[in-house]
Formats: structure tokens, sequence, C-alpha cells
């Protein structure tokens, strides 16, 4: 069989058809569900966050977050010591919904909350803390990163 232009021309356009029906195939199968599922309804309620972390802002100290021996330890305000507290903790990670988690505020007497590590999967996590304290609302969040 002899090599000439039209022979060329007909294999790049296989070639070239090929490689967007394997892109098309490929991009089908990729997930791209939503990070939030109702992430409008949250943004329109965002005045109210903003609210929240004014009122975090004007604690005496903000919750602080550390690994320590296979834990993950939130060590929060001394302000919140004594009080009735009602809350959760999120630990959101934006790669995968499916390793996300929602805690229950719990702390010991001395405003610490003890959560395993060996629940998180390696990666990017932020951590959400929603509060409630005397009748007002309270909101603080950090990126934190699992290795």
């Amino acid at each position: 069989m002899k090599f000439n232009w039209g022979t060329g021309i007909f294999i790049f356009i296989i070639l070239f058809m090929s490689a967007c029906a394997a892109f098309f195939i490929f991009a089908n199968r990729q997930d791209n569900s939503l990070v939030e599922s109702d992430y409008y309804a949250k943004g329109l309620k965002y005045e109210e966050v903003l609210q929240k972390i004014r009122n975090t802002a004007a604690l005496k100290e903000a919750p602080g977050i550390q690994f320590a021996k296979g834990w993950l330890d939130i060590r929060y305000p001394a302000d919140m010591k004594g009080r009735v507290v009602e809350g959760s903790v999120f630990l959101y990670r934006p790669s995968d919904r499916t390793f996300d988690l929602v805690i229950p505020l719990a702390f010991d007497t001395a405003l610490l909350q003890h959560i395993p590590s060996a629940s998180l999967h390696k990666g990017k996590y932020i951590i959400k803390l929603d509060w409630t304290m005397n009748g007002k609302s309270f909101y603080f969040e950090k990126e934190i990163y699992v290795e």
C-alpha cells in the first residue's frame, strides 16, 4: 500500500475523532456534583454568618485547633465556661462530600473536645464550628490538613 497525503489525512482524522471520543467518555465519568447542594440558600443567609463571625471576634479568645497524638483537639474560648452551649462541629471535605463529618459540640471541663483523627482521611478539611451561647450565635472556621 502506498502512503500518500490522502492516507495521512485520513489517519489523522481517525486519530483525532478517537481522541475526542475518549475525552468525551472520560469527561462524562467525572463527578461534577456541587460542593454543597443548597449553596444558593446559604448564599442568601450569608449576612447571618457574617454576624456570627463578628460575635466570635468579640470573644476574648478564638477557638484553637491542633493535632496531638492521634487526636484532633479543639480548645474552646474561656467565655464558654459555665454557660449553656449548643452547637456542632462540621468537618467539611471540599474534594469529596462522602468524607464530611458532623459532630455535636461537647467539651470537657478544660474546654477541650477530642476527635479521633483515625476517623479523618488524608487531605484538606475545613472545620466549621457553629454554636449558640446564651441566645447568641457564633461561627468559626479554619482549614486543616490531615497527613
